[in-house]
């Protein structure tokens, strides 16, 4: 199910991730510090200190502050240890689903794009969620989009529905190009019904990876894709990622890796989806419930 067998990095909002899906696999599924110290020594060949462990489940007692009713685990023994219950109501399973779609490198390759899709469905409602109800909230990226025909028509059509006054030529793309320039979500607002210019817009764009999400908040900006379009107003740039990049304040955990871009984490994201309403659209992936019925074998 899992290959829990190493740590993509050494930041704690990630070994944090790690720990809580351990604890899922756990047949009992509790998990100490002694527990995780374990496993990371025998089953990824890590050492770590307990302080350094300490400070992994502190910032796991924020998370059980924070996202309250979303959160999937319980954390016990002065902050030594977390638990789950065996069977997660709704908001806990969103917990869990952008929980492996931040954690995709666990995960056998082949459920990397169902987990991504619907990782781009929960963030064009949460988008939708962010806007008047008057608002057109559409996806781009072509793994949702709501666009069709070539690259060059796609931003074309694309830029108009934002107000700007576009200059693509198609000679100037790729033969048979038919990506999405970056770009994910797009959202707009129409003020009155004769000037469809200067008017609020958003573009968006969804990232999983840990490694590139904070190249990507570049892709959507005005300053790689103004002279295509031509804005009439510049629009509000998002990047969407399921990480909790937070540190044990609730602050983002490297300041420096967050450009001039609405960031939303995986903290804002269910703040801002309805998972009672918002669960079957989204339509997480078989993924998610086999791996909440998978369980570690008893050694």
């Amino acid at each position: 199910m899992l290959m829990l067998d190493r740590v993509t990095d050494g930041d704690i909002h990630t070994v944090a991730d790690f720990a809580e899906l351990l604890c899922l696999l756990k047949p009992d599924r509790i998990l100490s510090v002694e527990d995780l110290e374990d496993h990371l020594v025998d089953t990824c060949g890590e050492v770590r200190g307990r302080r350094s462990l300490g400070d992994v489940f502190s910032h796991m007692t924020w998370r059980a502050s924070a996202f309250r009713d979303y959160y999937a685990f319980s954390v016990a023994n002065n902050q030594q240890s977390i638990s789950a219950p065996d069977g997660l109501a709704i908001k806990q399973q969103a917990y869990v689903f952008l929980l492996l779609c931040a954690n995709l490198p666990y995960l056998e390759r082949k459920h990397y794009k169902t987990l991504t899709d619907a990782f781009e469905r929960a963030a064009h409602l949460a988008l939708r969620r962010m806007w008047p109800q008057s608002a057109e909230v559409r996806a781009f990226g072509k793994n949702n989009a709501q666009y069709v025909g070539t690259k060059s028509e796609r931003l074309h059509k694309l830029a108009v529905d934002l107000g700007c006054r576009p200059s693509i030529d198609p000679a100037k793309f790729r033969t048979g190009d038919a990506g999405d320039g970056g770009i994910d979500l797009a959202a707009w607002l129409t003020l009155d019904d004769h000037e469809g210019e200067n008017k609020f817009t958003c573009l968006a764009q969804c990232a999983c990876s840990r490694d590139e999400w904070t190249s990507k908040q570049f892709e959507i900006s005005v300053g790689r894709l103004g002279k295509l379009f031509n804005p009439t107003s510049p629009w509000l740039e998002l990047i969407c990622i399921p990480i909790c990049f937070r540190n044990n304040n609730g602050r983002w955990y490297l300041d420096s890796e967050v450009a001039d871009k609405i960031l939303i984490d995986r903290y804002r994201l269910l703040r801002l989806i309805q998972p009672d309403e918002d669960w079957v659209r989204i339509d997480p992936p078989a993924i998610l419930s086999d791996f909440l019925n998978s369980r570690l074998e008893v050694v």
